[in-house]
């Protein structure tokens, strides 16, 4: 079902009061009826009814008296005539501002897990929000797969006491996390995993800390993660109405 503009809404107020302006229907009892018209004034009639009908055809520059001199039938024919074109229009306009206001995937750099923000996806028509979630996802699981890699090989130096390289690696890998995190009207697929990647780091951080004696460091990282906790609740929220838009 197509969604109806805010501003065709008062439309239905607009087409009544025309419609009682127009008729001037008070409630009050109808009027004493006039006698019969003479063969002039018929003749006459017949005349006033096919300008009438032309007058009908050009709604747009009736007038006042124009419209008082219709019958009730012509009157109502011109208000439905009035009211058919005008939701013709608008709806048809409004269909069209919902193309146009699209954004094309074409105008962004790739990734598009970088380049891209939350309000500009909604924006994105279904087609390419669909091209645009297959490489996020494919970006997403490459990353993943490097930090995790990265993590990894720091716990492996943490095992061989080579701790500075360790640190080194975590730091370098928790960096990475803080730019994926950066942009707080990025997409929330990106933050998500930027959330993720320093999380990673900071754990093993707290590990390597602990094997050092660094209370001070242990008790940074800690910190951090606990910061870590309620942006993801931040990006849970934002995920939520992400939903609702789509």
């Amino acid at each position: 079902m197509k969604k109806i503009p805010s501003a065709l809404a008062s439309f239905v107020i607009l087409a009544l009061g025309l419609f009682l302006f127009f008729n001037g229907s008070t409630g009050e009892d109808s009027p004493t009826p006039k006698p019969a018209p003479s063969p002039v004034e018929a003749t006459r009639k017949i005349d006033d009814n096919e300008q009438s009908e032309s007058v009908i055809g050009d709604y747009s520059s009736v007038t006042q008296d124009e419209f008082d001199q219709l019958s009730q039938e012509q009157q109502d024919k011109m208000l439905e005539e009035f009211v058919l074109d005008f939701w013709e229009k608008e709806l048809g306009l409004a269909e069209t501002d919902a193309e146009e206001n699209n954004l094309s995937l074409e105008i962004f750099a790739r990734p598009y897990m970088h380049t891209l923000t939350e309000r500009e996806y909604l924006q994105l028509s279904p087609e390419d929000r669909e091209r645009a979630d297959a490489e996020i996802d494919e970006n997403m699981r490459e990353i993943r797969s490097y930090y995790m890699d990265v993590a990894a090989e720091a716990e492996s130096l943490i095992a061989d006491k080579d701790y500075v390289t360790a640190e080194a690696y975590l730091v370098y890998i928790l960096e990475m996390g803080r730019e994926l995190g950066a942009n707080k009207e990025g997409l929330v697929l990106t933050r998500a995993q930027g959330v993720g990647v320093r999380r990673r780091a900071l754990r093993v951080l707290v590990k390597l800390y602990t094997l050092t004696g660094d209370n001070s460091g242990v008790q940074m990282a800690r910190e951090q993660l606990s910061e870590q906790d309620e942006e993801m609740e931040e990006i849970r929220t934002a995920a939520r109405q992400r939903e609702a838009n789509i």
